[in-house]
Order: structure tokens, then C-alpha cells, then sequence
């Protein structure tokens, strides 16, 4: 049974993480991440997670730059989707955050890569179709005890103060209701490529509607990066009480969460 309270509590504790130790994570945890992983289906076969237990370093070839440089991680997670499907991207942020936030649960740490990985290494990873892709990976293990200059960088962009304002993501926000407050408020600390937050929500009719800003063009989907803000703001409004579903949308439009009353 997934605990949503246990992820709603991790999400503060991530952090994204590039440089590992070298020492392997217990086979129990692993296991315990790959039942999870294998729960976590809330979108059928659009969507899922492969808990990689030796992650292939060549995986990790192509994070490059500034930016990157993933190294020393045990093992590794890979976001899946099936090719070409209807509102995949989104589908496999929302998943995928799922799981990154039970390891952050267990005491690992992890890391979205979502552009610079190499892509042909994925293909091969053991349990992924021919019908699938791989949308994103992590790296998953233990953090290096001291952090490095790359990782200093990712941090500050990071830090409450690099954030948009609620105001900015969620025009009006200070009139919505309580759990739709709490809602934006931890979808506002999602991770995104390069912390470029996309995501913009607006309150309409007692629903919550999740966009994504200038469109979908570049290498890292921005709808990825909003399906991560759907979970957390699913997650904080369950933090206040008021459960809901997702109806994922097209267009500029990710998402509808429309609560349960």
C-alpha cells in the first residue's frame, strides 16, 4: 500500500544529487523500491518505473556540462512511457516523482535527468519494451558525504529565494481555498529542468488547472516537469484533508484536478 503522507513528508528532503558513493544500497531497500515501483501504476501501461539494481555508468555518458556530471551511482531509475501516447509526458513526471520520493523516503538519493543521458544505453536496459521509451533517468544510491562546486550551483538555483512566487504560478492564489493553497504551495518546490518551473495553475469551477508556459519545444518536455508539480500538488492538498483525480488535457492545458467532495 502506497503511503501518500510519506511522500508528502519526503518532499521537503529531496534534493537532486550528482556525485555518489560507491557502495551499494541494501538488497532489501532496493526491493522495497521495485514493489513500490511496481504499484505505482496510476496511469496503466502510459506510464511507469524501472528500478535499475547495476546501474551501467555508460547510462550516464551523456550528462555533460555545468549542469551534469552524475558519477559513482550504484544503481539507477529509469521513467518510462509508452512511445507515442496520449499524454505521456506528463504521465511519466507524475509517476516517476512518485517513486523518486519513496527512495528519498528509504535514505536515498536521487537526481531527474531528463535530456543528457544516453538514450541508446536506456533502450537497452533490461525490462523496457519495444514499445517503450525511455523518458528520463536517475541516478539512485547514496550522496557523496561532500557536496561539489557543480552541485553548490544546482542548489542555489534551487534555494526557496531562486523560486517563482506563488502569486506568479498561481495568479489569485490568496482567495482559493485552503487545500488548493497547499496544493500550489508544495507543486511551487517541484523539480524541473534547469529550475525553469513551467508550470502555471489557475482555480476555475472548484477545479485546479495546471498549464504549461511557451509551449513544449524544447529536449526536456515541460510537460514532464508539470506532471512532477501534478503530484506535488496532489500531494499538498491531501496534506489539508481534500482528495482528488487528474484529467489530463491537451493543448497548452496539462491538467483538470477536480477534488472529491
Amino acid at each position: 500500500m502506497i503511503d501518500e503522507h510519506r511522500w508528502y513528508e519526503a518532499i521537503p528532503l529531496r534534493r537532486a544529487r550528482r556525485s555518489f558513493q560507491t557502495r551499494q544500497i541494501p538488497a532489501d531497500v532496493l526491493d522495497t523500491l521495485v514493489k513500490v515501483a511496481a504499484q505505482s501504476r496510476p496511469f496503466g501501461d502510459i506510464a511507469r518505473v524501472v528500478v535499475v539494481r547495476e546501474a551501467p555508468q555508460r547510462l550516464f555518458m551523456g550528462v555533460v556540462g555545468s549542469y551534469g556530471g552524475i558519477s559513482g551511482s550504484p544503481s539507477a531509475l529509469a521513467f518510462v512511457g509508452k512511445a507515442g501516447a496520449p499524454h505521456v509526458q506528463a504521465a511519466v513526471g507524475y509517476t516517476g516523482e512518485g517513486v523518486v520520493l519513496e527512495a528519498t523516503a528509504l535514505g536515498l538519493d536521487t537526481c531527474w535527468v531528463g535530456g543528457l543521458f544516453s538514450s541508446r544505453h536506456a533502450t537497452m536496459l533490461g525490462g523496457v519494451a519495444a514499445s517503450e521509451r525511455v523518458y528520463a533517468v536517475s541516478p539512485l544510491g547514496f550522496a557523496a558525504e561532500h557536496i561539489t562546486p557543480k552541485e553548490r550551483v544546482v542548489f542555489r538555483m534551487g534555494r526557496s529565494k531562486s523560486r517563482r512566487g506563488l502569486s506568479e504560478i498561481a495568479p489569485g492564489v490568496e482567495t482559493w481555498p485552503e487545500w488548493a493553497r497547499a496544493g500550489v504551495d508544495a507543486a511551487r518546490i517541484a523539480p524541473s529542468a534547469m529550475n525553469r518551473q513551467p508550470w502555471r495553475f489557475r482555480f476555475e469551477d472548484g477545479a485546479v488547472i495546471v498549464s504549461v508556459v511557451d509551449g513544449d519545444t524544447q529536449r526536456v518536455s515541460k510537460r514532464l516537469d508539470c506532471g512532477i508539480a501534478m503530484l506535488h500538488f496532489e500531494l499538498g492538498a491531501g496534506s489539508a484533508g481534500i482528495d482528488g483525480s487528474w484529467e489530463l488535457l491537451d493543448g497548452p492545458e496539462v491538467a483538470r484536478w477536480l477534488p472529491v467532495r
